[in-house]
């Protein structure tokens, strides 16, 4: 098992082929494309640019399930954040996290308060505007802009051409599906929930017919001789 500290980490991994990680191929903000090399507790270790190495904090790439959503050999598009000591830590892409499966957050890299989303989450929230391309909805526990997802038209239910501010009024409470993730968006559907919940609905169903068409045993030696009498 790897080491905690990403400096140890690295020491261990590159030790054998007697080489350390290099720092001068990467200048902070730059992107790049990285491969994993390996996946540690708390870090997953990455090349780019040739032989440059670097780390992702295992918290950028973890699932709902806290699953690390990496494995060696996976490729992701990255943005170096700092240079340190320690080495070059990037932070994938939100594109690419969301690629992956793990949770990300919409607000700024610094924002501690923004919630962790992942892609075919269930969120609830109140409806915050409403406009004649959507409801924005602010999701519970959040505010401001990072807490904030679209519900466009098509994702509604609702009859073509109706009055969006007669169906949703501000404070409506509302559930919905997260469908897509990017830079500062997120895009919410009703639809998709109602979808799934009605496959539920239909899986639960073949379920329960399956129980009741599986043939009887032919009981117990007790239950033949009742019979006979």
């Amino acid at each position: 098992m790897a080491p905690d500290r990403p400096d140890e980490s690295f020491a261990a991994l590159f030790e054998k082929a007697g080489s350390v990680p290099r720092r001068d191929a990467a200048r902070t903000g730059d992107q790049v494309e990285a491969t994993v090399v390996q996946v540690g507790k708390d870090a997953v270790f990455v090349e780019f640019g040739g032989r440059a190495q670097g780390y992702i904090e295992a918290l950028d790439l973890k699932g709902p399930d806290g699953a690390t959503k990496a494995a060696v050999g996976d490729r992701l598009r990255a943005r170096v954040v700092r240079i340190d000591d320690q080495g070059v830590r990037l932070v994938p892409t939100v594109e690419a996290a969301v690629a992956a499966g793990a949770s990300v957050s919409l607000g700024a890299a610094d924002d501690d308060a923004a919630p962790k989303l992942a892609l075919g989450q269930v969120i609830s929230g109140v409806v915050d505007r409403v406009e004649s391309y959507g409801v924005f909805l602010q999701l519970d526990g959040t505010r401001g802009r990072a807490g904030r997802g679209l519900l466009p038209v098509s994702e509604l239910l609702t009859p073509r051409g109706a009055d969006l501010r007669k169906h949703f009024s501000l404070g409506t409470k509302l559930r919905a599906k997260i469908i897509g993730l990017e830079e500062g968006k997120m895009r919410l559907s009703l639809r998709a929930m109602k979808d799934d919940e009605e496959r539920a609905e239909v899986d639960g169903f073949r379920e329960r017919e399956k129980k009741t068409a599986e043939p009887r045993g032919f009981g117990t030696l007790g239950d033949l001789m009742k019979k006979k009498r």
